[in-house]
């Protein structure tokens, strides 16, 4: 029988999370957009050769995206010829980073004439051991999408309806901000696709990744920026979301989450990838049946997972990258901001926790305005 706190969480899926009758109005805009900008990509003669389509990412393509679907993560496929030759290495100095040696790539294509475009480009984004650059690759596309933008003159039209954008870089990403009566973002993020026999994981990781046929290597700059800069961050997106599958109540536990996180300012440092770290570790460590338990108790059990790696009181908490342990994704994090997160995750955990037993009607308002406003006087955490 379903307890009163499990009602709650169900309920708060359906009032705060749910976004179903957004979705339409804001994808066919959105296909719009993406349409016509990667057709301007296209128009480039040396990326037409790489560009090998896209994939919806992040959270939507996750599909566990949260209130309003306002922000769109689209991974472009790049594939230069001859994409089996590139000599991937892990980066020794980097953690979950990899470089790529393109010296056989660019042996094979140098004569061919169909490929002359991607030749005389790739020689203006290697140094001189033929490794790809990050920021000589970022460049060049930051140019195709400046005049991408400057073609569209700044604006979309889409059913009749003029809609300005813009254009910034954001990390690896190339955001365009569309305004109007569809208000949302886009990250173009640029992916060198590569095969699974290319990937450099240790032996538990390739466990994980499985039957995958693909990942990629993500142009992501150094903080601070570095020129000539080798390393590109492994990315197996399609491996996760084949852990993430089929998992009953995980990506509603996960949607809480994102919601909780976006309802209060001193969270706002978890990122959305930090949370979907913790649940493929947990993945890792519970057998199938433990899904199926009410989406509130596995809320409860992650907050209790994300606080331990928050604290830094009993032995310095951690995150380790899922797919090279050896990285701490906490580590960027300053100790206030984890204090600050840890002491705002351990308040919700207890309101929860708290429900469980005696869901009063102060305790009811405070799970409410855990996800959302609250429906009668009550403390937001």
């Amino acid at each position: 029988m379903e307890n009163n706190l499990e009602g709650n969480f169900i309920g708060a899926i359906g009032q705060f999370v749910n976004f179903d009758k957004h979705r339409k109005d804001y994808t066919q805009h959105f296909d719009a957009l993406r349409d016509q900008l990667y057709s301007h990509w296209r128009s480039n003669k040396a990326l037409n050769k790489l560009a090998n389509g896209f994939t919806l990412g992040g959270s939507y393509g996750d599909n566990v995206k949260v209130a309003m679907p306002n922000e769109f993560d689209l991974v472009i496929h790049l594939t230069f010829p001859e994409n089996d030759k590139i000599m991937v290495k892990a980066d020794p100095r980097r953690p979950g980073n990899v470089t790529l040696d393109m010296t056989r790539v660019m042996e094979i294509i140098c004569n061919q004439e169909p490929n002359k475009p991607v030749f005389e480009q790739l020689q203006k984004m290697v140094n001189g051991k033929q490794m790809l650059l990050e920021d000589k690759l970022q460049s060049w596309l930051q140019g195709v999408m400046t005049q991408a933008v400057a073609k569209m003159g700044s604006q979309i039209e889409v059913g009749g309806v003029v809609s300005p954008i813009r254009y910034r870089r954001c990390g690896p990403a190339h955001t365009i901000e569309v305004k109007g009566r569809c208000e949302y973002s886009v990250d173009f993020v640029p992916a060198i696709r590569l095969s699974a026999a290319q990937n450099v994981l240790p032996a538990a990781q390739k466990t994980y990744f499985g039957r995958t046929p693909h990942w990629d290597a993500i142009p992501k700059p150094m903080k601070p920026a570095q020129p000539e800069n080798i390393s590109f961050r492994a990315s197996y997106y399609e491996a996760e979301k084949q852990l993430l599958h089929d998992k009953k109540n995980l990506k509603n536990a996960l949607r809480l989450l994102k919601q909780n996180r976006d309802t209060k300012n001193n969270v706002s440092n978890l990122k959305s990838y930090y949370i979907k770290t913790l649940f493929l570790w947990e993945v890792t460590r519970q057998n199938a049946s433990y899904w199926q338990k009410p989406v509130s108790q596995i809320v409860i059990d992650m907050l209790d997972r994300i606080s331990n790696s928050l604290n830094l009181t009993s032995g310095k908490g951690k995150l380790l990258f899922f797919w090279d342990p050896r990285l701490d994704m906490f580590a960027e994090l300053k100790d206030n901001q984890r204090t600050n997160m840890f002491n705002c995750v351990c308040k919700t955990r207890y309101t929860f926790q708290r429900g469980f037993g005696n869901l009063t009607d102060d305790i009811r308002n405070n799970v409410q305005s855990s996800f959302g406003k609250s429906v009668k006087r009550g403390t937001k955490l």
